[in-house]
């Protein structure tokens, strides 16, 4: 079920020691396992995103109104904590 309305923000990332996002934080505190975030994401509890791969790199909804993802950025812009 894809939620209409303002979600969570991820404001923050956690790698490994390989370098790759294991944990992402959001704007209410919550830490939560990339693999969690990335069903979070289909189902539509982040601002924004329609989906994340395991690579970190995030998808919103296409910019002509198609149902084709647009691939963004990736998280790992984002700050580690």
């Amino acid at each position: 079920m894809m939620n209409t309305g303002f979600g969570e923000k991820i404001i923050a990332i956690r790698k490994d020691e390989n370098g790759d996002i294991k944990m992402i934080k959001t704007h209410t505190g919550r830490i939560v396992p990339i693999e969690q975030a990335i069903q979070e994401a289909r189902e539509g509890r982040y601002d924004s995103l329609q989906a994340i791969d395991k690579e970190g790199n995030w998808y919103i909804r296409h910019s002509a109104g198609t149902d084709a993802p647009e691939r963004g950025g990736n998280l790992d812009i984002l700050p580690e904590f």
